[in-house]
């Protein structure tokens, strides 16, 4: 079914074009959330997809709100999430996007430093509240996650730090527990295991030397799911038995109340990127096949080499073939494949999705479909890179659709 879905959205809205998946995004919290312990808090991490929708089925599903920026608190507001479900993140906050979120009646700050401390008990002083505050940890040890925390060093407070911090806290500032976030990706349920009780010990550790009793903690997310290729995420199967034994007792005192967060888990495989093939060429060290999508549309910052590149993978959705009834993306009688360089049309010889890769032999027309898009698909992208024009985001639930829009931060419908 999935891909007489994407053909009609593209031969409705073009392409490039995001389809996001409501349905898919309920099947996923609630496994997710079947995994965890049925205590726990679950926030959902906007960095990943910031489109009100999304956001909003998220909302729907139980989860509140991870941002770290004002736009992601817009966002995050505008899909109905309450100011005191959002929980603001991030180092180097600014005195204005504080003031913006306590003006907005934010109360939950996780803060990184004491200079950010001291910023944020300035402000509260000038609004007469009270900030909720987790302090961020950084374990001294780097994780075994595929993309480790450990290894930024602007990241949150040194234990010690920590500790020290607990001691003159500014006015106005309830120091409710802390946070902790190792990374992403981590690899299996043993090393997500690992990374919770790093976190719990770290926290455990800054309680006892500070002598405080955390009310709230966030352990962090991690959970992995494929990035830009086919496939599922590894089952969490032993999860929750394991979070049972971990979190049982606490060093620190009565239990606190725990919370994770995550973004991809929740959204990557409610996302599919359509683009059309422009271009064909054949060289003598190999096919070049050139889409309307590049690094502006798709993984930007991996196109910069600023992060590993994904292995993309596309799965072509024939527009001269009849649709099969099985819904069978590969129609019978594709040609046989060929290994191809897969780029973009940006005027850049850093603008490649895929190289050396594998698809059924290209034509100019052709709709090819990228799935598990939807974190950090168009949200880690150059959007602005060359100014091209800003890609058309659907989305749908069952085969019905809710509506498209030019890009989430300019909120005009289109269809």
């Amino acid at each position: 079914m999935i891909d007489r879905i994407l053909r009609r959205a593209a031969e409705r809205f073009g392409t490039p074009l995001y389809v996001y998946d409501l349905a898919e995004l309920r099947e996923r919290v609630a496994d997710l959330r079947s995994a965890l312990l049925p205590s726990a808090g679950l926030f959902y991490s906007l960095k990943a997809n910031p489109h009100p929708s999304v956001a909003a089925e998220l909302r729907q599903a139980g989860c509140r709100a991870e941002v770290s920026s004002p736009g992601e608190l817009s966002a995050a507001l505008e899909a109905g999430y309450r100011p005191r479900d959002v929980l603001y993140t991030g180092p180097g906050k600014s005195p204005a996007e504080i003031e913006e979120a306590l003006a907005r009646n934010v109360v939950w700050f996780s803060c990184e430093s004491a200079a950010e401390l001291r910023r944020l008990g300035r402000a509260v002083a000038g609004s007469g509240g009270t900030a909720e505050v987790l302090l961020r940890l950084q374990p001294p040890t780097v994780s075994k996650a595929g993309l480790s925390m450990g290894d930024g060093r602007q990241f949150g407070f040194t234990p010690d730090d920590a500790a020290r911090a607990c001691a003159v806290l500014p006015r106005g500032i309830a120091l409710r527990g802390c946070h902790v976030y190792l990374g992403s990706q981590f690899p299996d349920v043993t090393a997500l295991l690992d990374g919770f009780a790093t976190a719990k010990n770290t926290i455990e550790q800054v309680s006892r030397t500070a002598g405080i009793t955390p009310r709230a903690v966030d352990l962090g997310g991690g959970f992995p799911w494929p990035y830009a290729t086919a496939g599922a995420g590894p089952a969490l199967t032993g999860l929750r038995a394991g979070l049972e034994t971990l979190l049982s007792d606490w060093a620190t005192g009565p239990a606190p109340e725990v919370s994770f967060e995550s973004g991809r888990r929740l959204v990557a495989s409610a996302g599919h990127l359509v683009t059309t093939v422009r271009d064909v060429k054949e060289r003598p060290e190999g096919t070049v096949v050139v889409l309307d999508a590049g690094i502006n549309v798709l993984g930007g910052m991996s196109g910069l080499g600023r992060v590993l590149r994904p292995a993309t993978g596309f799965l072509p959705l024939r527009t001269g073939d009849p649709l099969p009834e099985d819904g069978d993306p590969f129609p019978a009688g594709d040609p046989e494949p060929v290994t191809a360089d897969v780029v973009g049309p940006l005027c850049t010889p850093l603008d490649r999705l895929a190289v050396r890769t594998s698809l059924p032999a290209p034509r100019e027309g052709d709709l090819l479909c990228v799935p598990n898009v939807g974190a950090y698909g168009l949200s880690a992208s150059l959007t602005r890179f060359l100014s091209r024009p800003a890609v058309v985001e659907a989305v749908y639930d069952g085969e019905r659709f809710i509506g498209a829009w030019r890009s989430v931060t300019t909120s005009v419908a289109v269809g």
